[in-house]
């Protein structure tokens, strides 16, 4: 929820202006999903990670950050539906939980 205040005070250029002065703009898209058995049960934690780094914006710039945030050579907006949802940070965490329910279930 952090990165949507701070896209909407400073906006795309905003942020890519802060960050001229530094020469690494490397960044990480983190999601971390947790499910928890019920009350008195420790929440598993599910993390999934997409590194990429910080762009000028290219292409649609109607959703948050994908504008700016390049994953091997294409920003997160240029990519179709399909190709974002199968390297995105909420996959990947998905995916783990997906393969935790299934292990759990035939275990």
């Amino acid at each position: 929820p952090h990165s949507k205040w701070f896209l909407l005070d400073l906006g795309h250029e905003g942020l890519n202006n802060l960050l001229a002065a530094y020469p690494d703009k490397s960044a990480k898209a983190v999601c971390t999903f947790g499910y928890s058995a019920g009350p008195g049960h420790e929440p598993i934690l599910f993390q999934g990670v997409t590194e990429g780094k910080i762009v000028p914006a290219r292409g649609p710039t109607h959703f948050g950050w994908d504008p700016i945030f390049e994953y091997n050579g294409k920003t997160y907006a240029e990519m179709d539906k399909s190709e974002k949802n199968h390297i995105s940070h909420r996959y990947r965490a998905l995916v783990k939980l997906q393969d935790w329910f299934m292990t759990e279930r035939s275990g």
